[in-house]
């Protein structure tokens, strides 16, 4: 399982079956900023449904600050690539 990397965004498919887990460490900000970062994750996630279900999203330090549109489109760039490999 290797990771397909982005400037904001690394993914890779998850051992989980049917769940997205987001991975946003601690040293991108405080819980204010982190959860704000996963609340936008998972409207694009929800908002997609050719995403699969076992999917793990590694937050970068660029995606704090990354607006919303970049966000959907570095994933929308990312998955077609995670199924090639």
């Amino acid at each position: 399982m290797a990771w397909v990397r982005g400037p904001c965004l690394w993914i890779r498919r998850g051992r989980e079956s049917r769940c997205q887990v987001f991975v946003v460490r601690r040293k991108l900000g405080n819980a204010v900023v982190r959860n704000r970062l996963k609340r936008r994750l998972r409207h694009i996630c929800r908002n997609r449904p050719f995403l699969p279900r076992n999917l793990v999203i590694l937050c970068q330090p660029p995606a704090v600050e990354a607006p919303f549109a970049d966000l959907e489109r570095e994933l929308d760039y990312l998955v077609p690539k995670l199924s090639t490999t």
